[in-house]
């Protein structure tokens, strides 16, 4: 019988090896984690055999997925490489990318990667930071900023909402403290504010620990056990488990991720790219990233309340 494995399979086999999370796969390819795991299941039922092995802590590859990764990986790259050469366009120019950390190295390296590929004379210039800051210089420092946002904002093209949750390491049982320890991203910063604010009006007591500019800081400080931490759900580093209300934490918004395009006629590189990142962001099962309760064995809730 002869059977065909469609690439998305493939795509998706591939990333969670990368990744070694369905939670951080699920991201990076844009799909819920319900998705992901019917697309693992189906891959499995036309491999016949167990390609992954799933445990408390991490997902590993079991030795027929080690032995067929290789042969994924190579499939993959040359479906892509064909797709760029028929697509390959003749824009050229620049193109000045401000984007939030966590997305530039988690959620957009293969979509830079591809844009970079389709696109052979264009320079992209990716530039990370605080979302205040970067679009107080849209238009002159950035012709585009990926920004995070509180829903409903109603600034720039909304391509997606986030679960923003607290968290904190997976090693942690629990903090005996009267007040909350917080590890933030420095001020002025919506995430940290959002945090202070819900805590205050919760009436729990908090300290905030550590503070940093950069986001990998943070969520490691996080993961170290000192602390706990607010993240976006989809990008939260291994060594995280998200907690929240039951917990005696309070309800944070959920926040937004759009895309700014600096004011003025855009150049046909800029345009290229805009419309790339827009098809490339764009979610087809509803602008949500769902979050798939067997993915979150690994991440217990044990925070105790006050």
């Amino acid at each position: 019988m002869l059977r065909n494995i469609d690439i998305d399979l493939l795509r998706c086999f591939v990333t969670i090896a990368d990744l070694r999370s369905f939670t951080r796969a699920a991201t990076a390819l844009f799909r819920s984690q319900s998705t992901i795991s019917t697309q693992v299941r189906r891959l499995e039922e036309l491999a016949g055999q167990s390609l992954l092995q799933r445990s408390p802590h991490e997902v590993a590859l079991t030795r027929a997925g080690e032995d067929f990764l290789g042969y994924a990986r190579r499939i993959v790259s040359l479906h892509d490489e064909a797709l760029d050469v028929i697509n390959a366009q003749s824009v050229s120019g620049s193109v000045r990318l401000a984007v939030m950390d966590d997305y530039a190295t988690i959620v957009l390296p293969q979509t830079l990667a591809r844009f970079v590929r389709s696109h052979p004379g264009v320079e992209l210039e990716v530039t990370t930071g605080f979302t205040r800051d970067l679009l107080n210089d849209l238009g002159g420092a950035f012709d585009v900023v990926l920004a995070t946002q509180k829903a409903g904002d109603g600034r720039g093209q909304v391509l997606r909402t986030e679960q923003t949750s607290w968290a904190c390491s997976d090693g942690r049982e629990s903090f005996e403290m009267d007040r909350v320890p917080l590890a933030l991203l420095k001020a002025p910063n919506m995430y940290r504010e959002w945090a202070l604010e819900a805590l205050t009006a919760a009436g729990r007591s908090w300290r905030v620990l550590f503070s940093s500019s950069s986001i990998s800081a943070v969520e490691a400080m996080a993961v170290s056990g000192a602390a706990v931490t607010v993240v976006k759900a989809g990008t939260a580093r291994p060594g995280l488990r998200l907690i929240g209300a039951d917990m005696g934490l309070p309800p944070l918004p959920p926040s937004e991720i759009a895309l700014h395009l600096a004011p003025g006629r855009p150049s046909p590189a800029i345009r290229a790219f805009h419309d790339h990142l827009c098809a490339a962001l764009a979610l087809p099962y509803g602008n949500d990233v769902a979050i798939d309760e067997s993915d979150l064995q690994h991440r217990p809730n044990s925070f105790p309340g006050p």
